[in-house]
């Protein structure tokens, strides 16, 4: 059973998650050095645990206010998530307990001697790049089921791409992704259309986590930079991009934005605002701008009937936009237009 401290579980939000990863199986405990993974519900708390600590164990920081006032490189090194408070706690869990089973897969790879890490690193890699084909079928047999196009032959299509993943992902030790492709196909096999569709966003969220940060793929032209919290938002797009022949880096919050873009320098970005108050735009961008990479960006705003401070403050950041988010292809291809 995994372990998670949550750091002022007393509080309505603390209660409420508790009970909710009671139900999947991860007990809350008391003391931090005993627990497989952490939550903070403030910034304050977590960088105090951050300065006085060398362990770092997945973490997961929910931020109000946002952003917080840690570095996100402070943040990125030590594992951490920066995820807003209105993601769906579900979801959250899910994630939790995927970061805790590669963390442990990667403490495995570390015991192993030297001359067997590399095989099982590669073995690995393999089995990462075999996940991306299987990402985009998903996306494919989901918008069919989101367009009512669902058919015997649609959902059969599905159940059988995901009782694969059930065995395989198990198979490496990923029993949250396995655990899900199970409960997936048994809603498949029920034919609950409204289910199956939310339990294959958020399959195919937790999927993301596995895939290699670039589609392997011969090399594109441009590479685009996508960060939003709303996973049906990179659901929806991610096949749209892959008919403009654009790479994609997805990232889920801010941390992560962070490091693909240290990582994967790209040639633009999109960042969805949606949850941000404009407030906090200004200090987002100040600590996203201590990547180089990211301060030299064209960036693209995305905030749903923006206002005309929200306005002001994107043109003031050097940004396009803000807009409502691309509801068909023709919107998304003339925005990548105007950033590329």
């Amino acid at each position: 059973m995994s372990k998670i401290f949550i750091a002022d579980k007393e509080t309505s939000f603390g209660r409420l998650f508790k009970k909710l990863l009671d139900t999947y199986a991860i007990e809350t405990v008391c003391v931090q050095k005993t627990a497989d993974a952490l939550v903070f519900l403030e910034s304050t708390q977590a960088e105090e645990w951050i300065g006085t600590t060398h362990r770092f164990p997945p973490a997961l920081l929910l931020p109000e206010p946002f952003p917080p006032p840690i570095p996100l490189k402070k943040l990125a090194d030590a594992h951490m998530r920066l995820m807003p408070r209105e993601t769906n706690l579900h979801v959250l869990a899910k994630l939790l307990l995927l970061d805790i089973e590669l963390h442990g897969f990667a403490k495995s790879i570390a015991d192993l001697s030297e001359e067997n890490q590399q095989p099982m690193l590669a073995i690995f890699e393999e089995f990462r790049l075999s996940l991306h084909p299987v990402y985009l079928q998903i996306h494919k047999l989901l918008t069919k089921l989101s367009q009512a196009l669902c058919s015997k032959e649609t959902l059969l299509e599905l159940r059988v791409v995901v009782h694969r993943l059930a065995g395989s992902s198990g198979s490496y030790g990923f029993m949250a992704l396995s655990k899900a492709a199970k409960t997936l196909e048994l809603a498949i096999e029920s034919q609950k259309q409204p289910h199956i569709q939310t339990l294959t966003n958020e399959f195919l969220e937790m999927l993301s986590v596995l895939l290699p940060p670039t589609p392997q793929a011969p090399p594109l032209s441009k590479t685009l930079l996508f960060c939003s919290p709303a996973q049906q938002t990179r659901n929806q797009h991610h096949p749209w991009f892959q008919n403009l022949s654009v790479n994609t880096l997805w990232a889920m919050d801010w941390v992560e934005c962070w490091k693909m873009a240290q990582t994967y320098p790209p040639d633009a970005a999109i960042l969805d605002m949606d949850k941000l108050p404009v407030e906090s735009w200004p200090q987002l961008f100040e600590a996203l701008h201590t990547s180089p990479a990211l301060a030299a960006l064209p960036k693209h705003l995305l905030k749903p009937h923006a206002n005309d401070a929200e306005r002001a403050c994107a043109a003031h950041l050097n940004c396009l936009g803000p807009s409502s988010t691309p509801s068909t292809f023709e919107e998304l291809k003339a925005m990548l237009q105007a950033l590329f």
